[in-house]
């Protein structure tokens, strides 16, 4: 999902849910993760390192999570719009050869300082686990 322009404000109203985006985890994505986070822990780039303490396989880190999320938001509410807020709990991992979905549902839209700020409830599944990745998030449309 990539966007050219911003969604309209008139549009967006509760219930309204975001289209997918589809991302596909290679190994190219985790050396990506780890050289531009700077995070060399190994449980994020050797896999044999990863299922020895018990993960399924070398897995995202959280700073890439953050990435995605933005990314996400943005393609949708475009360039010109702000992430105000954002939470999220990490509750399953996503390796290697993993199709990963995000999905977003609009929950709440407010007027504050003559801002349109939007709650988002936004989730990433993979093909083995639903919410992998589970956010809330308040985004301010530009």
């Amino acid at each position: 999902m990539t966007t050219t322009s911003a969604v309209s404000k008139e549009n967006v109203e509760v219930g309204l849910e975001l289209p997918p985006l589809h991302f596909d985890v290679s190994l190219t994505t985790l050396a990506k993760d780890v050289a531009g986070t700077r995070d060399i822990y190994e449980i994020h780039h050797n896999s044999e390192f990863a299922k020895a303490n018990g993960a399924r396989d070398m897995f995202l880190n959280t700073m890439w999570y953050q990435g995605l999320l933005g990314r996400y938001l943005t393609d949708w509410a475009g360039s010109n719009s702000f992430v105000r807020k954002i939470g999220f709990d990490m509750r399953g991992t996503n390796c290697p050869g993993d199709h990963l979905v995000v999905r977003g549902k609009v929950t709440g839209v407010r007027s504050e300082d003559a801002r349109t700020l939007v709650d988002l409830d936004v989730s990433i599944d993979n093909q083995l686990q639903k919410d992998t990745v589970v956010a809330r998030v308040t985004v301010e449309l530009g």
